[in-house]
């Protein structure tokens, strides 16, 4: 019997008890309980997994490669580098407008392996408080000072380059570079960040050009833009954006990352990136099945899929907003749509759907949702910041609206719960 073992297990119950007792458990659900549910739930936004369409491209790229095997076996440093890693860098490089494109095992990967290795000593990194986690960690791990500014809001972010510039001489002259990590739709708030804006604040406040533009694309990848290449893309953006990383675990159902880059920093990312040198590389099945996704986008089918998407979520968010109940559960603070007054105004909606409710709350809605046969996820604190508990939909391709209709009748009907009528309200008020 370990000693060790015992206090060490002990320590950890007993923050998982704090965690449980303040409803901030994660408790994945077991594949049993999923099985049969109406999905709101999953990144497959577009629908090719659940509607067998990758597992048959995928199934095609086998048969057009008998003689693959199976792993890599090392490192991108060593023997690792397949001519299938090359030919699907070569070829996502030519599909999203850059110049050259390097690979990883997952989009976390990618993030932290750019934030760590590529920003140097002296240099800056002024982010959206609202990054990824994978970023942050970058950060953690790096060696350039890092900086926040508020939530996709341009004038914070002039603020704090203004500072930088004027706090630092090397800066001010062009010697020290200023990174600026955004992401295209951000995971939580299913928000869309204004690219344009941040593009001028970027050259106003830096003229001598001494700034690299960094965006996750994790969630617009497969879903904006031509064929689904990206929000950068949809803009025409590619030269002021140096660094570009787009996932494949989202809409195109697989997984790993592609960062679009020039053949520097991929050479850089290579000898410095320890999520490369420590790794072994992608096999040969994580990059076919990426490879057919990619093929699905570009064609009628592709896009077809993207625009039902789109259909679906001016469905779904014009159904909630336009329901009977929903101005007075939204003025109760019963639920809330951070998203409700920008959804409408671009060119292109967000499938992500962050319905907040009350403290302590959504993991009750989610439960009600999902005995009811929708599979929905809740997020809270630490993923989110305090007091904005959420259950967080997904909107997919293949969602019908029958489907739609009744997860937001069951929402607000759970809404109507949390409060008394108005009529016993008025009374009371009298009284």
């Amino acid at each position: 019997m370990s000693i060790g073992r015992d206090i060490l297990c002990q320590k950890l119950q007993v923050l998982l008890d704090r965690r449980r007792a303040e409803g901030r458990l994660y408790e994945p659900g077991s594949p049993d309980e999923f099985e049969g549910t109406v999905d709101f739930g999953s990144n497959d936004t577009l629908s090719l997994s659940a509607s067998g369409l990758l597992t048959e491209a995928f199934l095609h790229q086998l048969e057009r490669h008998p003689h693959f095997t199976i792993g890599t076996n090392s490192s991108r440093c060593f023997e690792g580098t397949k001519r299938f890693i090359l030919d699907i860098e070569r070829d996502l490089a030519h599909f999203h407008n850059s110049e050259d494109a390097i690979f990883f095992g997952s989009g976390y990967d990618a993030n932290s392996a750019i934030f760590s290795a590529i920003p140097q000593p002296g240099d800056f990194i002024v982010f959206d408080e609202l990054v990824h986690s994978s970023i942050r960690e970058g950060m953690r791990l790096g060696r350039a000072k890092s900086i926040s500014f508020r939530h996709n809001d341009s004038l914070s972010l002039r603020q704090r380059l203004e500072e930088v510039r004027d706090q630092n001489s090397e800066v001010a002259e062009g010697k020290r570079l200023v990174y600026i990590p955004i992401e295209s739709i951000y995971s939580m708030d299913g928000d869309v960040a204004p690219l344009h804006e941040i593009v001028k604040v970027a050259y106003d406040t830096l003229p001598r050009g001494n700034y690299i533009l960094s965006i996750d694309e994790a969630h617009s990848n497969g879903i904006i833009g031509p064929h689904g290449s990206g929000v950068v893309s949809l803009y025409g953006l590619e030269n002021e954006f140096s660094i570009r990383l787009h996932t494949c675990g989202k809409a195109l159902a697989s997984s790993g990352a592609v960062v679009l880059c020039n053949s520097t920093i991929k050479e850089a990312l290579i000898n410095y990136g320890r999520n490369i040198i420590f790794t072994t590389a992608p096999s040969f099945t994580t990059v076919a099945a990426v490879r057919a996704a990619y093929e699905i986008l570009a064609t009628q089918e592709g896009h077809r899929r993207q625009q039902r998407l789109q259909e679906n979520i001016w469905y779904f968010y014009y159904t909630l907003t336009k329901h009977p109940q929903w101005e007075d559960t939204k003025q109760r603070s019963i639920l809330t749509l951070p998203t409700e007054k920008t959804w409408y105004t671009r060119p292109f909606k967000s499938p992500i759907v962050p319905v907040i409710t009350k403290p302590k709350q959504s993991h009750n809605l989610c439960k009600r949702l999902r005995r009811a046969g929708y599979w929905v996820n809740s997020v809270g604190y630490p993923t989110v910041p305090k007091g904005t508990g959420r259950v967080r939909l997904m909107i997919h391709a293949d969602n019908t609206r029958e489907e739609m209709d009744g997860v937001i009748q069951l929402i607000m009907k759970w809404a109507t719960e949390q409060y008394q009528p108005v009529e016993s309200v008025q009374i009371m008020a009298k009284m």
